[in-house]
């Protein structure tokens, strides 16, 4: 019987065009995709610009324009990329669209429902010389847990620890420079550290969904040391005004996190796909989304970057069994494309590849495509 399978790739932050990293996972997923289809599956391949938070506020800013405006220009440039690597996504979306507002909120309220949304008060990264609350993003400093410096204000790309802001050492603001004060402001968090959450991960993340030198990373971070730190702890999922995002109900002045619309911008493109009639074009399928995904036999499939497996293997799937949706059947996570003896290729740190360049300058799109394939961590068939 033909499998049913619903792919994506992590999603791309709307603040720029596609780097080698997009492309590589792109590749990967479309071979994959492929693959599938060749055996006679349905697949449904969707994607979406991951369009909230401050960055692109203000990016948009910067530019004269408003966040909408800014996020739309930088999706209009994405078919080059796609077209000129072969990469046949079936949907393209954005985390800014009615579907994500609608399941973003539905979420939230069935996990509140569920006790697992308790409010406190935190203190706060604050810029003096801006006037605004610090997204993560916009602290940097050193890592907490290794030391190593240059990193971003919620999880550290060398060692792969998460952690809040007000734990980097040295911080500064990476908008003015200045170092940040701390204020108190109330804060709505995912009570990740609630039993049901952490026997239910426990098992999930350990019975064959992810490749397993990932799950053996993953059991790391179940367990508290020798002075009672680590373990799973409370998911920080709000964020302060001025922020562009989507609204938390009830909450005045509070958006959510961008980490917890993300990746339900998964469900919002699908979702976005099946009203436009895509499923039942391409495969005849007469099924609503919500039918469609009611369907026990229907597979999740996800492709991501080794840098976010904490919130696509913990927060994501806790989200989704908590709001009594489906759970994904495969996290597929790959590495970085590396320089400099094992750094990871950055754009912001000007180590990137524009692909662009690479099929300006005539080369093949096909030998990419084959290098990355012979190159890549294997995916779960």
């Amino acid at each position: 019987m033909p499998r049913q399978l619903f792919v994506t790739t992590a999603l791309p932050y709307a603040n720029g065009h596609f780097h080698i990293g997009h492309i590589m996972e792109y590749i990967q997923a479309d071979i994959w995709v492929r693959f599938q289809r060749m055996q006679g599956h349905q697949v449904h391949f969707v994607g979406a610009d991951d369009a909230h938070g401050a960055p692109i506020m203000i990016a948009a800013q910067k530019v004269g324009k408003t966040p909408q405006q800014f996020v739309a220009d930088i999706a209009a440039g994405r078919k080059p990329y796609l077209d000129g690597f072969h990469i046949s996504f079936d949907h393209w979306s954005s985390t800014d669209s009615p579907e994500n507002h609608e399941l973003a909120q539905a979420i939230y309220r069935a996990l509140k429902a569920e006790g697992l949304i308790t409010v406190r008060p935190v203190e706060q990264m604050f810029d003096p010389e801006k006037g605004m609350f610090l997204a993560d993003r916009f602290v940097k400093g050193e890592c907490p847990k290794c030391g190593a410096k240059d990193q971003y204000g919620d999880s550290c790309e060398v060692c792969g620890a998460v952690y809040a802001p007000t734990e980097l050492k040295n911080p500064y603001s990476a908008l003015s420079g200045a170092t940040p004060v701390l204020k108190t402001s109330d804060h709505h968090f995912f009570k990740l550290s609630d039993p049901r959450c952490f026997e239910f991960l426990q098992q999930w993340t350990q019975d064959g969904k992810l490749q397993s030198g990932v799950a053996k990373k993953i059991k790391e971070w179940f367990t508290k040391d020798e002075n009672g730190e680590g373990g799973l702890g409370d998911w920080d999922i709000s964020r302060d005004a001025p922020y562009f995002g989507i609204e938390i109900p009830d909450a005045p002045g509070k958006y959510f996190y961008v980490w917890l619309d993300a990746p339900i911008g998964y469900l919002a493109s699908l979702k976005s796909y099946f009203a436009a009639g895509g499923p039942l074009q391409k495969y005849g399928e007469a099924r609503s989304f919500d039918e469609f995904m009611a369907d026990p036999s229907v597979e999740q499939v996800h492709f991501i970057g080794k840098d976010i497996t904490y919130f696509h293997t913990l927060f994501w799937p806790a989200m989704l069994k908590f709001s009594g949706r489906k759970l994904p059947n495969q996290v597929n996570v790959h590495g970085f494309m590396t320089v400099n003896n094992g750094e990871k290729m950055s754009k912001s740190r000007g180590t990137g590849l524009d692909p662009l360049k690479y099929l300006s300058i005539g080369m093949n799109p096909e030998w990419l495509r084959y290098y990355i394939a012979a190159k890549i961590g294997r995916a779960h068939v």
